[in-house]
């Protein structure tokens, strides 16, 4: 497939821009958040509680979106989990802002690395020097998210990016991509899904009627060093 096909490309972010590792459920992830909040004087119980009550809000949360929207793959913001969880400790109501701060030295907390595959800065830099549009359509939390684009710098090197947790779905939902397609008038026959899940990037293309890219394997990143574009 000759990725000049095309005048729009949908990036996803994780395991295809960015490499990451994290592990939210582990007891270090949740010791070393617990410090944090301790000298933000956020009262909360021990972590093994305070881990039960986070997914079972956040299962609790997942379903009441489904029921809601219909969707087998609704998003939730989990800002709203934190928020709960706070009050329901018994702490003073937490500022966005604030919680936000939380939400991310959580996401600190559970990341072993991240960095971005060799070769993307070139890669999208030459695809827009050539004419073309660069997006990301992440499922992910933009509380988590935001910070680790910018960190990057690749909210410099694409047109637009798309989270979930700001929109209500998730990929292989279509209604998640039929946004950035909306919002940028993209004709589906020149614009391509690239990603490294099959399912979820992959279905939300079928789901939409655009080409796929699929990723796979180790050193998958390979595409972007491909010099014929």
């Amino acid at each position: 497939m000759y990725l000049d096909n095309y005048d729009n490309y949908v990036f996803d972010l994780y395991g295809t821009l960015i490499d990451i590792n994290t592990d939210e459920r582990a007891a270090k992830t949740w010791k070393k958040w617990l410090k944090i909040l301790d000298r933000e004087k956020i009262k909360h119980p021990d972590y093994i509680r305070f881990r039960r009550d986070f997914f079972e809000l956040d299962k609790l949360y997942r379903a009441e979106a489904t029921q809601k929207t219909g969707s087998k793959y609704p998003e939730i913001e989990i800002l709203n989990v934190y928020r709960e969880l706070f009050d329901d400790y018994g702490n003073k109501p937490v500022v966005d802002e604030k919680l936000n701060e939380l939400s991310y030295a959580f996401r600190a907390c559970s990341r072993k690395y991240y960095r971005l595959y060799d070769g993307v800065p070139e890669f999208l830099k030459k695809l827009r020097s050539s004419g073309k549009k660069v997006y990301i359509l992440s499922n992910a939390q933009a509380s988590y998210t935001l910070p680790e684009i910018l960190h990057f710098g690749l909210d410099k090197m694409v047109d637009d990016c798309i989270i979930s947790s700001d929109c209500g779905y998730m990929k292989p939902e279509g209604a998640f991509f039929e946004i950035l397609i909306g919002r940028h008038s993209l004709e589906r026959s020149r614009t391509v899904m690239i990603g490294d899940s099959s399912f979820s990037d992959g279905g939300v293309a079928k789901n939409c009627g655009t080409d796929f890219i699929h990723l796979a394997g180790e050193n998958s990143s390979k595409i972007f060093y491909i010099k014929n574009l």
